[in-house]
């Protein structure tokens, strides 16, 4: 019949233990007491084969018993025989094939006997006695001994898993994993496909293999799952981004194997008979209370039956141990699946996971790294679970399996062998810790106490059915279980004084640390609460594992090994910031959630679990220390831990501590025993310090203080006699300073506060300082300016500094530059409207947390103001435009600006009505001198006061009648004055009425005599300007700007070397700020960051050095300079384009022109001392008036330097096309008669021209007649063709000079045409030279010609008027009044 054997170890204090309990059955129904049977040493492993099996003692000893058919010897179990042949070998491990037998030794030799038909002896006959077997690597040069930690056997193959984690398999059949053909494989051979894997532990069934193996980080997933080409090593399992997500395998109890066994549990069972429908099929079954979760497990099956399977893993709701039996009534069923099993109901609420929440495949688990690491004394049993980083056991794991698999009991949902080893998908990220096979089954177990079970179902060893199950009574405290064939062994530890089962009830309130059942309602709220849990879970985990390690060789292992004594440090800071992690609002949820839940549960009672398990811990080391005194000082700090913790949980739980539940928060250190208070703190002040790895929060009573560590600076406060330890801590928005109880805390909060914060600002944590200056985010809270604000950017010492964005919750937006904690250089500002829905953006200057210098502000009701601001007001120069969204008026106004205000000169635009005001302002009201011209053409010139034009004036229509005299109430005519007609005749009297509207009159009528000529002073056309704003009055506001931008508080009134630092820092600013510049436009900021040599004198020689630094200067607007330029040309056009463009305003507009100059140079002159006054002369002029440089002039032998020579060049080309319409407009009566002319002249042939115009025959080209017609003989097609191209080139030139330059190679190109036609030398006399200049200026054809002598005249440098090309420019103005007097004769 069946027997079952057990072995009870005593305590090591006693020499008899190892006493054998065996018991036969007469039935199903019946169970007998065992006998004991004393046995010499206490047993260590058990190992069963299929009517065999093998003891190892302590010692080393190995013993065997049953039918040992290799020496044809029956051996009972009661009385085992010594495998001699193994004395002094001190074999650590043996294993039991179906009918062989393997032994491992401490020194890694493998040692095998039995059955070897198959060659699973790794012999090549048969072997009776053990026998070493080899295990060579022919890989390496030279090749080497693989040193074995582990080795299992199945029914015709052995497997043995070296040192370096590689697996070697000899024998027959696939399971074997190897790639051959051959068999049997008689000598040890590297399973090469999972090679470069880690595995960590073997299992063999009858024709199957198991290996457990340590998980691959998921990069390691990228590069070795390629799709393409599957080299060694890699898993021919689906790629990670491949993956379906699983639902968790979820079991309705927890499963400690214990002490206490109840009765059987019944669930549903599923039947189903059709082989090729697959439904997963379940039972519950359980053991109670037994504290190992260590098993091996061997249910073996006759192979002829056809018997239930299940081909994918199905998790247990309790682990059975049940004998394996021929059962009629199981015959037939069938049990499988080849789909992932998914547990549905209520048993999903309960399921107890290392990590509440998360996804079971592929758990994020973090190992924080502990410095204290588990002695290696008394060495670790083969198959133990691998350790971790941190010194506790490894839980990322997953299981390959091959060979045989027609009852599934490979686990890949099929039927179909696999000739390699294959990843089980289903299993990854379950935690498996062990495997076990039996001859068609498959068993894991996972740390969470679950039980997945695959195969052969039989005889119900899957436990999927309710299948009688022989339950053994209580027989002590189990360590592990084994089976095999007909018989069952458990190994029990005799309790001696309490040691083991203190040990045993630690262990099993480890794996009974499971979450309450709160119901289905509230699951899924706290589980997302557990998500706090992460860390704490995994070491409950990985402690539980570590304590069935250390019962599963409880007498090989030394007391002190026990993880609560080597890592109590890490246990003590797991829980104390696990305890922190609490979540308030979900607790909240929770609550109310659970008044509906069916189950009672005491939600506070819930959150005091982790100090209840401190309490566990305590009181287990309290029993330990009856037997051991080492635990004393570890079970002193877990002690004090447990109670510390009980204020900080209940504080949490009295507050919503939203900041402090991030699941990844850690604890760095506290102030619990008061070594660390604020200074000047009250003496019955109760303030608590906990810094976390990314805060420092202070507590006092029910408030907290959360402080981010990556806005938090610290430094030591120097000791000043005053005995105080103190450290300084600066926050964004406060700063205070703590005082520490001695200089060795204080020491150690400074060196974890620095550590800290460089570790969370991406250094290396090495205790260093971290840098005053850092990047963060922040949100404010209690600042004035930027309250609820979260600001991210840069810092200085706990005030923002650099460049970063701010944002408000109302919308409110700054991205920009900062300064000591305000807004200060150039930034970008969004501010929202609420009455229009819209919102204001600037993007300029700030100062001190005020809009401060040049900007552009953009309203929401569509206006645009770009300008000058001061503290937040428009002040200065500045330009408002009533934008594209105006929908009433459109309007430009152009001016300066005080407080907000217009005040000053300024030009203001009313496109709308069609009319422009030039002139003062004050209070935003038109106040003082000023001219108006509107859309019809009409001109006003006089004084404002209160918006109004009053007193004398002057108007003029654009028939040129002219009214002088006085006006009130907006240019209504009432008073004395004087009225001018176009032709002479004037009006003198009383005048009242509008001018649109018509004149009352009472005043005396003249008529100019026929005789007398035209009197401008009489029509008032000598009159205009005189009301008008004068020129050099104009415009103070932008110069006053630029002088501001070189650092002088008024025009010259400042120091130099201060002005050229401001424009190196200007320009050096804009080249690192502004990242869209074009390369040329980089070049030139590059070539202007050089600050020159201005002190020196200015000669000839350098003079071009300065010419040619303004004329880049003036290409860039971030200069200056170049600023100054581009707003006088946008001040000009504004105030002559359009309505200005008036032929009234030319004068003014020459004046104004003039106006910039003078104020220009004097720019230049500060900014070069060296330049001489306007129109003086420089030293060292160039000796030949060929090397006379382009923008000044020679006379004589000196060089003059005029502010028109230097600057117009730079000035006029932007000026000139409304400064020359104006000028085509005024000329445009004498502009019709010319070119009426030149029409007319030019349609005569080149001899009737010259003889029409005197021109001396000795000058005309050479002639002769063909057949009768007069031909040119000279080289050219016409008379006198390059100078008059040449002459045409003045209208594509811009400056006075460079007109004047063309109408002297002009003359230059006519003297070259003449000088062949005559001998000798040859000098120009008028008489000669102008009719032969008047021929070239009618053929050039230049249109508005008038308009060009006009701009000349006006601009040219005054130093040349009485020179060669004063006279050339004579001649050219004769040439033009003559051609007007030309008649057609």
């Amino acid at each position: 019949g069946d027997s079952r054997g057990k072995v009870n170890e005593q305590a090591p204090t006693s020499p008899d233990r190892g006493l054998l309990h065996v018991w036969h059955s007469a039935g199903h129904s019946r169970q007998l007491c065992p006998d004991r049977v004393l046995l010499s040493r206490p047993v260590l492993q058990v190992s069963l084969g299929e009517h065999h099996g093998l003891l190892l003692a302590q010692g080393g000893q190995v013993y065997s018993f049953g039918e040992l058919l290799w020496r044809d010897l029956s051996v009972p179990v009661s009385a085992p025989v010594p495998e001699v042949s193994l004395l002094g070998k001190t074999v650590v491990r043996v294993a039991a094939g179906g009918f062989h037998c393997g032994a491992l030794s401490e020194q890694g030799s493998v040692y095998m006997w039995g059955e070897n038909t198959a060659g699973q002896c790794g012999q090549t006959e048969k072997v009776p006695e053990p026998c070493p077997v080899i295990v060579v690597d022919g890989e390496v040069v030279p090749p080497v001994v693989v040193r074995i930690v582990d080795l299992a056997c199945g029914r015709e193959h052995s497997l043995a898993l070296s040192a370096q984690n590689e697996l070697w398999a000899w024998g027959s059949g696939c399971q074997l994993g190897l790639v051959t053909n051959t068999f049997p494989v008689g000598k040890p051979q590297k399973v090469e496909h999972l090679a470069g894997r880690h595995v960590i532990q073997v299992a063999c069934g009858a024709y199957h293999s198991l290996a457990l193996v340590r998980r691959l980080p998921p990069q390691d997933y990228n590069t070795q799952h390629a799709p393409k080409k599957k080299e060694r090593g890699q898993s021919p399992h689906y790629s990670v981004t491949e993956r379906e997500e699983l639902s968790a395998v979820e079991d309705s109890h927890y499963c400690p194997l214990g002490v206490e066994l109840t009765e059987v549990m019944k669930g549903e069972v599923n039947k189903n008979t059709n082989r090729n429908k697959y439904t997963p099929c379940q039972d519950v079954c359980y053991l109670q209370g037994i504290s190992s979760l260590t098993f091996d497990l061997l249910f073996h099956s006759n192979s002829g039956l056809s018997g239930s399977h299940s081909s994918s893993p199905v998790c247990l709701n309790e682990v059975r141990l049940c004998l394996e039996k021929e059962k009629p009534s199981l015959q037939g069923l069938k049990s499988s699946s080849l789909t992932n099993i998914h547990q549905k109901g209520k048993t999903a609420t309960s399921r107890r996971s290392s990590l509440p929440g998360t996804p079971t495949h592929g758990s994020p688990r973090r190992r924080h790294p502990c410095a204290c690491r588990p002695s290696s004394a008394g060495g670790a049993p083969a198959g133990a679970p691998e350790e971790a980083e941190d010194g506790l056991p490894f839980l990322e794991t997953e299981i390959w399996s091959w060979g045989r698999g027609s009852e599934g009991q490979l686990g890949h949902g099929d039927q179909l062998a696999r000739l390699q080893p294959l990843c089980i998908k289903s299993l990854t990220g379950e935690e498996v810790i062990k495997v076990a096979a039996g001859s068609h089954h498959s068993l894991a177990l996972t740390a969470q106490c679950q039980v997945y079970s695959w195969g052969s179902n039989m005889c119900g060893q899957l436990g999927h059915v309710n299948s009688p199950v022989t339950v053994p009574q209580q027989m002590g405290y189990v360590s592990s279980v084994c089976s095999g064939g007909q018989s069952c062994a458990v190994l029990a530890d005799h309790n001696v004084m309490g040691f083991i089962s203190a040990i045993h009830e630690l262990a099993s309130r480890e794996r009974e640390s499971l979450c309450p059942v709160l119901g289905e309602q509230c699951s899924h709220l706290f589980f997302s609460l557990c998500e706090s849990f992460v860390q704490l879970s995994t070491l409950i985990g990985q402690h539980a594992t570590a304590l069935t390690y250390f019962l599963h060789n409880v007498q090989g292992c030394d007391v002190t090994t026990l993880p609560l004594l080597t890592h109590t440090e890490y246990f003590i800071d797991t829980y104390k910031s696990e305890s922190l992690g609490f979540r308030q609002t979900l607790l909240t949820q929770l609550s109310v959630s659970d008044q509906s839940a069916s189950g009672d549960v005491d939600l506070v009672s819930m959150l005091y679990w982790p100090l209840q398990q401190l309490h566990q811990y305590s009181r287990a080391l309290l029993k330990l220390a009856a037997c051991y005194d080492v635990v004393r000082k570890s079970l002193f700090s877990l002690f004090v831990s447990s109670t510390f913790l009980t204020f900080p949980l209940l504080f949490l739980l009295s507050f919503p501590c939203s900041c402090l539940r991030l699941p990844r928060r850690r604890v760095v250190c506290e102030s619990s025993n008061r070594s660390l208070t604020p200074q000047n703190a009250g003496r019955f002040s109760n303030h608590w310090f906990i810094l976390f790895n990314d805060a420092l929060v202070h507590t006092q009573f029910s408030t907290h203080h959360v402080y981010p560590l990556t806005c938090l600076w610290v430094k030591p406060v120097t000791e000043n006699g005053s005995g105080l330890h103190a450290l300084k801590i600066t926050c964004p928005e406060e700063s205070f300073t703590l005082v520490a109880s001695t200089p060795q805390e204080k020491n150690k909060w400074l060196r974890s506060l620095n550590q800290t914060v460089d570790q969370i600002l991406g250094g290396g944590g090495q205790g260093s300082s971290p840098a005053m200056t850092r990047t963060a985010s922040y949100t404010f809270t209690a600042d004035e300016r930027f309250k609820d604000a979260q600001y991210t950017g840069s810092w200085l010492a706990g005030r923002v500094h650099g460049r970063g964005t701010m944002k408000w919750p109302d919308g409110r937006l700054y991205k920009g530059n900062f300064k000591n904690g305000l807004e200060d250089g150039y930034g970008d500002c969004v501010i929202p409207n609420k009455l229009l829905n819209k919102t204001d953006t600037y993007q300029g200057q700030w100062r001190e947390g005020k809009i401060h210098g040049f900007g552009k502000y953009k309203y929401a009701s569509g206006e645009v103001y770009e300008g000058c601001f001061c503290d937040g007001q428009r002040h200065g120069y500045g330009m408002l435009s009533s934008g594209k969204l105006a929908r009433n008026s459109s309007s430009v106004f152009i001016g300066q600006w005080v407080h907000d205000k217009k005040t000053g000169y300024g030009v203001y635009d009313d496109i709308t009505r069609g009319e422009k005001y030039m002139g003062m302002w004050l209070d935003d009201q038109r106040h003082g001198s000023a001219v108006v011209i509107t859309q019809h053409s009409v001109y006003f010139e006089g004084t404002f006061r209160e918006n109004k034009m009053s007193g004398p004036g002057l108007l003029m229509s654009d028939d040129d009648t002219v009214f002088h005299g006085e006006f009130t109430d907006d240019w209504t005519i009432s008073g004395k004055g004087i009225l001018t007609m176009p032709n002479g005749d004037s009006l003198d009297g009383q005048f009242s009425g509008e001018w649109s509207s018509g004149l009352k009159v009472v005043g005396t009528y003249t008529k100019p005599g026929i005789v007398e000529p035209p009197n401008k002073e009489k029509n008032g056309l000598s009159r205009l300007g005189q009301y008008a704003v004068p020129a050099d009055q104009r415009w103070i506001c932008v110069f006053d700007e630029c002088w501001s931008r070189l650092g002088c508080d008024a025009a010259g009134k400042g120091e130099r070397t201060t002005a050229w630092e401001n424009i190196a820092v200007t320009i050096t600013t804009a080249r690192r700020q502004s990242p869209d510049l074009s390369r040329s436009q980089t070049k030139v900021l590059e070539c202007l960051e050089f600050i020159p040599q201005y002190e020196e004198p200015v000669t000839a020689a350098n003079y071009d050095n300065i010419r040619r630094y303004l004329t880049k200067a003036c290409e860039t607007p971030h200069h200056p300079l170049g600023w100054l330029l581009e707003t006088l040309v946008t001040a000009y056009r504004m105030t002559y384009v359009g309505v200005g463009s008036n032929r009234r305003l030319l004068r003014q507009a020459v004046q104004e022109v003039l106006a910039y100059l003078t104020h220009f140079y004097g720019v230049i002159r500060f900014l070069f001392p060296g330049l001489p006054d306007d129109g003086s002369v420089l030293p060292d002029a160039p000796t030949s008036p060929s090397k006379s440089r382009r923008n000044s002039y020679t006379t004589g032998c000196v060089m003059v330097v005029s502010s028109s020579s230097l600057l117009l060049p730079l000035l006029l080309p932007r000026l000139y096309p409304p400064l020359f319409t104006l000028y085509s407009l005024q000329e445009e009566q004498e502009e019709t008669e010319y070119w009426e002319r030149i029409l007319r002249l030019n349609k005569q042939p080149d001899q009737s021209l010259l003889s029409f115009l005197e021109v001396q025959e000795k000058f005309w080209p050479l002639w002769m007649s063909i057949l009768g017609e007069k031909k040119q003989v000279s080289s050219k097609d016409a008379c006198f063709v390059s100078a008059v191209e040449t002459l045409q080139q003045i209208s594509t030139r811009f400056t006075p000079s460079d007109k004047l330059m063309v109408i002297q190679k002009s003359f230059e190109e006519l003297t070259l045409e003449v000088k062949p036609l005559l001998h000798g030398d040859f000098l120009w006399c008028m008489d000669d030279l102008f009719p032969l200049f008047l021929y070239v200026v009618l053929r050039a054809r230049i249109r508005n010609l008038g308009a060009e002598i006009s701009l000349i005249e006006d601009m040219m440098d005054p130093n040349i008027q009485h020179g060669e090309l004063g006279l050339m420019f004579t001649t050219l103005k004769a040439c033009y009044i003559q051609i007007q007097r030309e008649t057609n004769t």
